[in-house]
């Protein structure tokens, strides 16, 4: 039995004892996914039930004000408002769930629960706190042993959100769930990390395509431990076809990267600046500005480094990697939510205007997060900086090249016809979403 942040819970992990007594990681793991609605290797994904949220789309309903609330409280910023009576607690539960966001509600409100919750809403939460903790010990464990390993064979890598974030802005780790381990590694270090990973008992997943694909034309990849832990092995920091930016001046954060204390190992980090503009794009590109976690996270990252952050330096950088439009759209949307905010001048200095701008602020206004989700390749679009990256990005996706076609969609056969005929039926799938997306 441990006793973690005031909750009793069955420790979960592997022990000395008999078999019959343990549960392996890769259960657990597996497990912990499952409970959270998470897929692997992809964090956060759409609930049916997430624009519970929206009263109509644009206006915050109670139960997410009354969400926003609690985690702001848990920063010291007093306690959340009481919930109304008409409050929908079966939609917080599943906004909870599929925003990650359970046991930060359950230690919120460990001390005074609000009278009006139910028990089984109370004991929902407590699940997720316990589940979030166990889910943090195995992570934190496992990464432990990947740096110390990545030490031994003099491989620079610098772990990225998880436990990093995890164990340096959040309060308690077990608030911050993960689903994978992101780990940032230089592309020269990459076939020496695959074989290093594989001596560890990794294999490489099978993911959206193959693993030559990833090495010759995206910038990630995915392995899955013995103990069901899954690595998302980065070697950029963006890794989305559809999005135009300057990916030579995003590799310059290994110059500034700075020492970290994680899972018990001495290992790098992104500086402030970069872990700021890093986790905006991301939230912005990778998962159309959706998603209360991504944005907790900027949260926090101001709350700690805010007074330290060189605005100055930070507006100059987004500027060289193309990413302006990126990082105010998370900024704004951030202040909206969290009422987080950036400086004025620096706010005014990223501010984009044209069709695009009008465009990408409409669908904030108009459309809420499920729908975000839907619209994520045209929001992808519409934050490109500069408008003359648009036509290659287009004319790409319309009429690829074959040698990308043969390495994205090797497993519809060996005829350049038939890989056009699957990429031309993706493209319709893309379509049929986004107009998904777009329809009230």
């Amino acid at each position: 039995m441990l006793v973690l942040y005031g909750f009793p819970f069955l420790h979960t992990l592997s022990r000395p004892g008999p078999r019959r007594d343990r549960r392996p990681l890769r259960a657990v793991a597996r497990q912990l996914r499952a409970r959270a609605g998470l897929r692997p290797g992809r964090g956060i994904i759409g609930h049916p039930r997430l624009d519970a949220a929206f009263v109509r789309v644009g206006t915050l309903s109670p139960e997410t004000r009354w969400i926003v609330g609690c985690l702001r409280s848990l920063e010291g910023r007093g306690a959340p408002a009481v919930p109304c009576g008409a409050f929908d607690w079966d939609g917080l539960l599943a906004s909870a769930a599929a925003e990650g966001l359970g046991a930060a509600l359950a230690l919120a409100c460990k001390a005074s629960p609000p009278a009006s919750m139910p028990l089984a809403v109370r004991e929902r939460l407590h699940r997720h706190l316990v589940d979030g903790t166990a889910g943090q010990l195995i992570f934190s464990r496992e990464l432990g042993r990947l740096l110390e390993a990545f030490e031994r064979e003099g491989v620079p890598v610098i772990p990225l959100k998880g436990p990093a974030l995890a164990e340096t802005v959040y309060a308690h780790p077990a608030l911050r769930p993960c689903t994978d381990l992101d780990l940032l590694i230089k592309r020269e270090s990459l076939r020496q990390v695959d074989d290093l990973l594989r001596r560890l008992g990794y294999r490489r997943l099978a993911d959206a395509h193959s693993f030559r694909f990833d090495l010759a034309y995206d910038r990630a990849t995915l392995y899955e431990g013995t103990a069901g832990v899954h690595v998302d092995l980065h070697w950029g920091l963006l890794s989305d076809p559809r999005y135009s930016w300057n990916e030579r001046e995003g590799l310059t954060v290994w110059d500034r990267a700075v020492p970290i204390r994680v899972a018990g190992q001495d290992a790098l980090g992104l500086c402030p600046e970069d872990l700021l503009l890093y986790l905006a794009v991301h939230l912005a590109v990778h998962h159309g500005l959706a998603g209360l976690l991504w944005f907790w996270d900027l949260a926090l990252v101001l709350d700690r480094w805010g007074g330290q952050i060189d605005w100055e330096a930070l507006v100059t950088r987004a500027s060289r990697w193309r990413v302006r439009s990126a990082l105010y759209w998370a900024l704004s949307e951030l202040e909206t939510l969290f009422g987080a905010s950036a400086p004025a001048a620096a706010m005014a200095r990223l501010e984009p205007r044209g069709p695009r701008a009008a465009a990408m602020g409409w669908l904030l206004r108009h459309r809420a997060p499920q729908q975000r989700r839907a619209l994520e390749h045209l929001i992808a679009l519409l934050l490109v900086d500069r408008g003359r990256d648009l036509l290659p990005t287009l004319r790409h996706a319309l009429l690829p090249p074959p040698a990308w076609l043969g390495a994205r969609y090797e497993g519809a056969g060996s005829s350049l016809v038939g890989h056009y005929l699957a990429h031309y039926r993706r493209l319709g799938q893309v379509v049929s979403r986004a107009k998904e997306g777009l329809r009230r």
